[in-house]
């Protein structure tokens, strides 16, 4: 196929489709009429020969033509946005930008409200499009990464640790362990809450329980972090948390902690970035923005023994994103 015979704004007509399963929501995506992506989504079926998507109760649904067409168009569209916007000097109040954030569970209900605040506020045009980590998850040009745990990425990456913290095991208040010392034997021994979300981020202390031939039997496996402290409060079931990230949550008397009795198990968190995104502008500026962020957020969270923390505090027009 020659590619002056194609229409490229089709493409990103097709990108939008495919991420919004929609004709309204990809119209509204470009910023065209229902009537206009219909049109388009007609060429586009004329150009590739192919029906590309096929509706159904649940919306459309991609034909597998459209499968083998979405990462290279996706890749090629994201390669030329990455060049364009090297060109150019970023300005927060005018840029419309789409910003591709993959995050850890952890950081989600924590740190995305104050950043989705600070970008309502700084940049009203720009988007967030955050998706969760996985353990073999693409980093793709213009992505930034907050991973916990990260290790090396190699020489093609840059990365900055913004934070660092202990784990500790979270229970009830009342519960039979948190009167006792917490050994190894003990701590594999009950049973467990646990996230899948976050099975990225345990994945080291699993690794050094099974060099000692111990192992964490969950009695509950939840999607993500949501019901985490509620879960604990009212059941026999411990889970590892972040020291500070409990702190964030929890009110006095609603949780007990123990130290891990793992040594060589922290949380940290790395943000990771491709080393061709390191000087562009408007990815320096979010960067920026995150670790300042962040590091406000956990300043709340250090708070003396005896002290109920502050629950989080998020400007009004937080309730806009």
């Amino acid at each position: 196929m020659n590619l002056r015979t194609i229409d490229l704004n089709l493409l990103v007509i097709f990108d939008a489709l495919m991420a919004e399963r929609s004709i309204t929501a990809a119209a509204r995506r470009v910023g065209i009429s229902t009537s206009a992506m219909s049109h388009a989504l007609r060429r586009l079926r004329d150009t590739f020969n192919d029906p590309l998507f096929e509706r159904t109760l649940e919306g459309l649904r991609p034909t597998q033509r459209a499968l083998d067409l979405d990462k290279p168009v996706r890749t090629a569209l994201l390669e030329l946005q990455h060049a364009l916007a090297q060109q150019l000097a970023f300005d927060p109040a005018t840029s419309d930008r789409t910003f591709n954030i993959r995050i850890s569970d952890f950081l989600v209900g924590c740190l995305l409200p104050r950043l989705c605040a600070r970008v309502r506020a700084d940049a009203p045009g720009v988007t967030l499009f955050v998706e969760y980590l996985s353990r073999d998850a693409v980093h793709r040009p213009g992505d930034i990464h907050l991973r916990i745990a990260a290790g090396e990425r190699g020489p093609e990456y840059r990365q900055e640790r913004i934070w660092s913290d202990v784990f500790v095991v979270a229970m009830r208040r009342d519960h039979p362990a948190a009167r006792l010392p917490l050994t190894i034997e003990r701590y594999s021994s009950l049973p467990h809450l646990r996230v899948l979300s976050a099975d990225v981020d345990g994945r080291p202390l699993d690794d050094l329980l099974d060099s000692k031939g111990l192992v964490r039997r969950a009695a509950l496996t939840i999607p993500s972090l949501a019901g985490v402290i509620p879960i604990l409060q009212h059941t026999d079931l411990c889970t590892v948390l972040p020291q500070q990230w409990i702190n964030l949550y929890k009110g006095l008397g609603e949780l007990a902690t123990r130290p891990l009795p793992v040594e060589g198990v922290e949380y940290t968190v790395d943000m990771i970035w491709h080393r061709r995104d390191d000087r562009e502008s408007g990815h320096r500026w979010l960067r920026g923005l995150m670790t300042e962020e962040f590091a406000m957020l956990y300043a709340r969270a250090r708070v003396p023994d005896g002290v109920v923390p502050h629950r989080l505090d998020i400007s009004p027009i937080a309730a806009r994103c």
